[in-house]
């Protein structure tokens, strides 16, 4: 009996001693992979110079993400007046800006339904405002839309344009559609202006080809009157000049200071 209890002691003793080295061996393990990654980190470190690695770009990554500008090169600039105490005499209500406006609007309807890309002065832009916007849009064309005023109210009438004969282009430009409003107009007309003949900001600050076209007399009741009368068929008038001289320079075929042919 005592030999059982002395062969059951020591088979306890030696359970315990084992159990003790499988967990001595399991913690032996443990440390070592720690100690290997650890030692990966270090490399991974002094290859990058102590940066963490940087992951390297994709094509989809390198993409630039502004868009790119957009051409202007077949774009028009219209510019009506802004002159809001300008008063029609018709009906003593009317002012320049609103009438120039409303035209504005249809002529930029029309050349839109034509496939051109159209931008327009704001209400409470300066001249100076409209002159700077268009020279840095680089549009194809600027065309600013007037009403006339005489220093004796009433007493003038007929349409006139004007133009910058030191940017190519803004003849022919005010040519094609001079010569389509006045034939509208029941007055006779007034011609072809150039910038010398006129101190006009609009003309002689511009860039690119530019023109400024004065309908009729706002202070004259019946020009006035023929305005707000006809502004359809004068809206469609200056489209087709535009149109006109778009197509020329698109051709190459517009011919400088030169009369464009109709």
């Amino acid at each position: 009996m005592a030999n059982q209890k002395r062969s059951m002691v020591r088979r306890a003793r030696w359970d315990r001693l084992l159990g003790a080295l499988v967990v001595l061996v399991l913690l032996i393990v443990f440390i070592v992979s720690i100690a290997k990654g650890c030692s990966k980190k270090d490399k991974d470190a002094e290859a990058t110079g102590g940066e963490a690695p940087q992951a390297i770009p994709t094509a989809a990554s390198e993409e630039p993400t502004t868009e790119p500008p957009i051409d202007n090169s077949k774009a028009i600039f219209l510019s009506p007046s802004t002159q809001e105490d300008h008063i029609f005499a018709c009906d003593g209500e009317t002012t320049e800006e609103e009438a120039m406006f409303d035209l504005a609007g249809r002529v930029r309807a029309l050349l839109e339904v034509d496939g051109y890309r159209v931008y327009m002065a704001e209400t409470d832009d300066s001249v100076k405002t409209k002159v700077e916007r268009g020279n840095s849009l680089g549009c194809a064309a600027y065309v600013a839309l007037h009403a006339n005023t005489s220093t004796e109210a009433g007493q003038s009438e007929g349409t006139e344009c004007f133009y910058n004969k030191n940017v190519t282009g803004s003849k022919a430009l005010a040519e094609n559609i001079y010569n389509r409003v006045a034939e509208l107009t029941p007055a006779e007309d007034r011609g072809l202006k150039d910038e010398e003949q006129r101190t006009l900001y609009e003309i002689l600050n511009n860039q690119y080809p530019c023109c400024l076209i004065e309908i009729e007399y706002h202070d004259s009741e019946d020009g006035s009157q023929w305005i707000l009368d006809n502004q359809e068929e004068v809206a469609k008038a200056v489209k087709d000049g535009i149109v006109a001289f778009m197509k020329n320079q698109e051709a190459g075929t517009v011919p400088g200071d030169e009369d464009t042919e109709e």
